[in-house]
């Protein structure tokens, strides 16, 4: 485990927290170490049966290039998991996570350096591994076509949500969020970094659309980190005049977060690629209507209960924000499907399928 929080960290963290009582589930006697960095993660990780162990320097090239094949020889480990695309070698049956191939569909966002790493560490992690696991069939799809491997080679252990946490929150909560963050009117909601493949730019645009023809009773929030590139987003907001109704915010916490979902109006995912898209879980088991474009793993995982769109088209975009606004039933409809969608959904369903991987033959 590495010490910056994001989607790929909340999943091999998730994962992680599930599999001790899935392998309890099965009468198990499998042993599990836990590696992060100086032992970062063992405070967040504290079950019994997970070992940790700590890596002592923080860079990743040092850690699977010497520090976990030697740890893996002196522990005596059967299986070596990592959750990103840098293959240690060694006697160990190994598994990696490739959670989706985006930095090949957007090259232009990465560093020349970065990039060359990607592609190249990628490709040899995912064709030397014994097995690959990733979150979506779309993602699946990308994986196989783009490096040959074997679809039988490459499990999908889909992404989750903790229902505990993302909730649908009360009045009292939500009102504490619209003061903290001085927000007195209505808002749609988009959740993920400022990334071009994000496409926000699209989302301001039928934003500001919807407001030329006079609804201009909602504002538009947006939470997540700044990108490279997020320039382009907030040149947009001051291009269409809507710097007093549009609200970045760069550091949410979870119990924040569920608030945020709970008092939106809906979620608006306009990418142009997705691997997973878990805002669209977290908004649904908090009762927020999600609109989602028809982009990389976003059909698979949003299921019947989302309204899509055509992510190029902010035309489209602005008469579905519209509609929802207008149609009442509707957005009860989306939000007790969004609810009966997550249920095809659980970590631990995910743990034991990735159980399941370490004992295959």
């Amino acid at each position: 485990m590495g010490v910056r929080e994001g989607g790929n960290e909340l999943y091999c963290e998730s994962v992680i927290r599930a599999l001790p009582a899935v392998a309890q589930a099965g009468a198990s006697d499998d042993e599990y170490f836990v590696f992060s960095h100086r032992g970062a993660a063992t405070t967040r990780l504290t079950h019994p049966r997970l070992t940790h162990v700590p890596l002592q320097r923080r860079s990743v090239v040092w850690q699977r290039a010497v520090e976990l094949p030697l740890a893996a020889r002196r522990l005596r480990l059967d299986v070596l998991h990592v959750p990103y695309n840098f293959l240690p070698t060694g006697r160990a049956r190994k598994i990696v996570t490739i959670y989706d191939l985006s930095f090949l569909r957007f090259p232009q966002s990465h560093g020349a350096v970065e990039q060359a790493r990607l592609t190249v560490l990628t490709r040899l992690a995912a064709q030397r591994a014994d097995h690959v696991v990733t979150v979506s069939a779309a993602s699946r799809s990308d994986i196989v076509e783009r490096y040959g491997v074997p679809a039988q080679r490459v499990t999908i252990a889909p992404g989750a949500v903790d229902r505990t946490l993302f909730r649908p929150a009360d009045d009292v909560a939500c009102a504490v969020f619209r003061r903290q963050y001085a927000l007195g009117s209505d808002y749609f909601l988009h959740v993920g970094t400022l990334h071009p493949r994000k496409n926000v730019p699209v989302l301001i645009e039928a934003f500001a659309r919807l407001r030329a023809r006079g609804r201009r009773d909602h504002h538009l929030v947006l939470v997540g980190r700044s990108d490279r590139d997020a320039g382009e987003v907030f040149r947009t907001v001051r291009a269409r005049g809507l710097d007093a109704v549009v609200h970045h915010l760069e550091n949410v916490d979870g119990g924040d977060l569920a608030a945020i979902y709970s008092g939106a109006t809906a979620l608006v995912l306009p990418s142009l690629y997705e691997g997973f898209g878990l805002p669209a879980l977290e908004a649904m088991s908090c009762g927020c209507p999600v609109l989602a474009s028809r982009a990389g793993a976003l059909p698979e995982v949003c299921g019947e209960a989302a309204l899509f769109f055509d992510p190029r088209d902010p035309d489209a975009l602005s008469a579905r924000l519209e509609s929802l606004l207008d149609d009442a039933a509707l957005r009860q409809d989306l939000t007790r499907r969004g609810f009966a969608n997550c249920d095809r959904f659980s970590w631990e369903r995910t743990a034991a399928l990735v159980s399941g991987v370490y004992h295959a033959a």
